[in-house]
């Protein structure tokens, strides 16, 4: 990218003045040296410039400003010309926001809408760094609530390698092979996350309930599991939530059928 370029170009600035003042074969210390620190350099900048956009975008996600968040995150993509990485950062961060607002639609009953934003979602994800896994995660599952559970399944298997001590990303993979009643394939690949995360209890209670024939309580992964399944979230939780953020009155909430 763009980062690089001008790295290059300093390089072939050092190695200009080091062929000047001693010999050619000189001249290739003070280039490398001058690539390192040029890039360096410009990296971060592109880095601080694309953390202060998401620092906006957060609060007002955070605000429930969710249009205003995905404006202000489209705003960084510019910057994955300059930067190797970012552009995938940025389409990743879309996604889960799409993806988010796409299972509020879904639980609001609007479904036309909902196919719609998590179509969105999937395709910003499909161009997500491969070894995101949670953004890998999450295009995985737009395929499953779309029927697709080959697909699914697939860019699961492609992004084990990256997520192989990751309890959650398993987890997500074994509810969606499960939901799909291709229970054999879920006990393996239960097991093949134990082996990575071999003292983890969600796993390990998921695997018990699955080898004695009941149906596995997911939630077990607690918050984590809410970023791919916010629909799990607990009547109870919803509640608290809309009263702390003043949508729900003290009483209505004590009289609601929640």
């Amino acid at each position: 990218m763009y980062n690089l370029l001008l790295a290059g170009a300093a390089a072939l600035v050092g190695y200009g003045i080091g062929a000047v003042l001693v010999d050619w074969v000189a001249g290739f210390v003070p280039a490398i040296l001058f690539f390192i620190v040029a890039f360096i350099l410009l990296a971060r900048r592109t880095g601080k410039q694309v953390e202060a956009i998401f620092k906006v975008a957060m609060e007002q996600l955070q605000a429930g400003q969710l249009p205003a968040a995905r404006a202000t995150m489209l705003t960084a993509l510019p910057h994955g010309k300059w930067q190797v990485l970012v552009a995938k950062q940025v389409e990743s961060q879309l996604g889960a926001l799409d993806y988010l607002e796409a299972c509020s639609m879904l639980m609001q009953r609007q479904v036309t809408a909902s196919k719609e934003r998590f179509a969105s979602a999937r395709a910003h994800l499909e161009k997500s760094w491969n070894r995101d896994w949670r953004a890998r995660a999450l295009l995985a599952c737009c395929q499953h609530r779309a029927n697709d559970t080959d697909g699914a399944h697939k860019t699961f298997t492609a992004a084990e390698g990256p997520a192989s001590n990751e309890a959650l990303f398993f987890g997500v993979w074994v509810y969606v092979l499960n939901e799909a009643r291709r229970r054999e394939e879920a006990l393996q690949v239960v097991g093949r996350g134990i082996k990575g995360s071999p003292k983890s209890a969600p796993l390990l209670a998921i695997q018990a309930e699955m080898q004695n024939r009941r149906r596995p309580d997911f939630k077990v992964f607690g918050e984590g599991w809410y970023q791919f399944f916010p629909e799990h979230i607990p009547q109870e939780v919803l509640v608290e939530q809309a009263r702390a953020a003043g949508k729900l009155p003290q009483q209505a909430a004590a009289n609601s059928g929640f």
